[in-house]
């Protein structure tokens, strides 16, 4: 394989060991830079994983990357770190001070991909400006089973083609920010019921349902010039009936890169979700991934299950298990230096290698007023009307607005404790929500789920000409947020004020099939803040909502 002469001749000084090194990107608790320390200078590892565990605030990452990038001068060749976070709308780190938009499947209802590229764009300009130079995004899965409890509103929605257009979008204007780009969970993780941070989930299609479904997103994400992929842990028997896609080589060897032509950088999901740690050995994972046609072996998660002492010597002894089989030949010279070297390719064709060493090189943007513009005309251009028999919208506003809060309160304290990966976001779309209303001068009266689980419907609730209820929902890695509550609460509503009632949803349409008496429901298909700030504006000034359902509604 052909690089570029300068990294050929860094790769032809590599030796064995840091080139093993280079194909592993870890991650690390907190704040506490020394657990990570030997393995980036005895190791020389590739890069990182960061999250909201480790910076909180967009100074905090500044002085984290660049501490990162200085241990590398410790090395002999000082070969610089991607810093990868799982920015991707529906998911973010650095919030609240990021723009996270409204997410992919708003962005799906939005229908402009224009704004797609906008907001992607921002993504890398933001993270960029303080050290993290990769992106894992976007996703390029179809969310095409209504089930999915770890996709949803991460997807940008149900429809190959459509898909494919905003996945183009997503990765030509990060791209053009200069951040490393990643496409995933390939093949496809939007036909699965189970959470692959649980379990090994399965999905029961042939070749030819991928490559009219599932695949095409990733093809035109591939053609747009997606820097990595990333493989899902998943089970496609159809195609290989032993190995998930992570460690398969027909899957990553064959379909990837010789039918779909990706010659870039595959990476891992984390090999610590349960998909791989509940039915492989770490290091026999790890070297099957390899030999499969994986280039970089990513560690997300390890450090939770473990104190930092324990971290460090599982991590060695991981790198020297992949040492031990490239000496041994178990992974080829060929394959070790294939997967070294597109690595470093990656890191030269992204300026990496003139990586900033000091607080001066580093200029946070965040909190830009453009940036939270577009955002917001995104998250407008999402809300979409699925049904209004009554025609209860418009709202008619000459008498309080009834709000009804659906969501117990202790619902909530998930958001902000998955790890660092996920939402992060401390304030609910609902507290937003009722924030903005009064901002813009509506007069409301709330009612919250802990008032009326249990008691009879007030009569203020009866009498109103209408009512909006919220529901809400938030994809959490390895956990689920609380709806069936929500839906009781709805239900027993509905049962006798259906014709009055609104719904109005800061998450996916799926759940209005459980709602067959609501007259109006209306849908953000995100459950962001800009998507709160947007319905309450459209609430208040009745403004035309355009949006269109990305996803199926049964």
């Amino acid at each position: 394989m052909d690089f570029p002469s300068p990294i050929q001749s860094l790769l032809n000084s590599l030796t064995l060991e840091e080139k093993v090194g280079q194909l592993f990107l870890l991650a690390f608790a907190g704040h506490d830079l020394e657990p990570i320390v030997p393995l980036i200078v005895n190791f020389s590892i590739g890069g990182c994983y960061l999250s909201q565990d480790n910076a909180s605030n967009p100074e905090e990452a500044k002085e984290l990357t660049l501490s990162l990038q200085k241990l590398t001068q410790k090395t002999s060749h000082h070969i610089p770190l991607i810093l990868g976070v799982d920015h991707e709308g529906t998911w973010g780190v650095l919030v609240p001070y990021s723009t996270t938009g409204p997410g992919n499947l708003a962005l799906g209802a939005a229908g402009k991909p224009e704004l797609t590229h906008k907001i992607y764009n921002i993504f890398g300009k933001e993270m960029l400006s303080v050290g993290f130079n990769a992106i894992f995004a976007p996703c390029a899965d179809c969310n095409s089973n209504p089930n999915n409890v770890i996709i949803g509103m991460r997807s940008f929605g149900e429809y190959p083609e459509k898909v494919a257009k905003q996945v183009e979008s997503a990765v030509k204007g990060a791209n053009t920010s200069g951040i490393i780009t990643t496409l995933k969970h390939f093949p496809g993780h939007g036909d699965t019921t189970l959470d692959s941070h649980r379990n090994l989930p399965k999905v029961n299609k042939n070749l030819n349902q991928l490559e009219h479904e599932d695949l095409y997103p990733f093809q035109r994400g591939i053609d747009a010039g997606a820097d990595m992929v990333m493989t899902s842990h998943i089970l496609f028997p159809q195609i290989d009936s032993i190995n998930p896609a992570t460690l398969s080589p027909l899957i990553i060897s064959h379909l990837l890169r010789k039918k779909m032509g990706f010659n870039g950088v595959v990476l891992t999901d984390s090999m610590n979700m349960g998909a791989i740690k509940k039915n492989y050995p770490s290091d026999e994972a790890a070297i099957k991934a390899i030999q499969a046609g994986v280039d970089m072996i990513m560690l997300a998660e390890e450090h939770y299950d473990h104190d930092s002492f324990i971290y460090i010597k599982q991590h060695m002894k991981l790198i020297q298990s992949v040492i031990q089989a490239a000496k041994s030949g178990k992974i080829t010279r060929k394959r070790l230096d294939e997967a070294s070297g597109r690595i470093l390719t990656l890191k030269y064709k992204k300026g990496i290698f003139t990586a900033p060493l000091t607080t001066t090189d580093l200029k946070p943007q965040f909190g830009l007023r453009d940036h939270e513009s577009v955002a917001l005309e995104a998250a407008y251009s999402a809300i979409t009307i699925l049904q209004d028999r009554s025609q209860l919208w418009p709202i008619h506003l000459n008498q309080p607005l009834v709000l009804i809060h659906c969501v117990p309160r202790d619902a909530y304290a998930i958001l902000s404790h998955t790890r660092g990966i996920g939402p992060n976001q401390a304030e609910p779309a609902f507290d937003v929500f009722q924030k903005e209303l009064t901002h813009l001068g509506v007069k409301i009266e709330v009612y919250h789920y802990e008032d009326l689980k249990d008691e009879v419907i007030p009569e203020t609730i009866r009498s109103a000409h209408s009512f909006i209820a919220v529901t809400e929902d938030y994809p959490l890695p390895g956990t689920d947020f609380e709806t069936n509550l929500q839906k009781q609460l709805v239900k027993k509503l509905s049962a006798s004020l259906a014709e009055r009632m609104i719904v109005l949803a800061f998450r996916s349409s799926y759940e209005l099939s459980e709602f067959p008496l609501v007259s109006t429901y209306l849908c953000t298909f995100s459950s962001r803040p800009c998507s709160a700030l947007a319905a309450a504006q459209a609430v208040a000034m009745k403004k035309p909502l355009i949006g269109q359902a990305p996803i199926s509604v049964l």
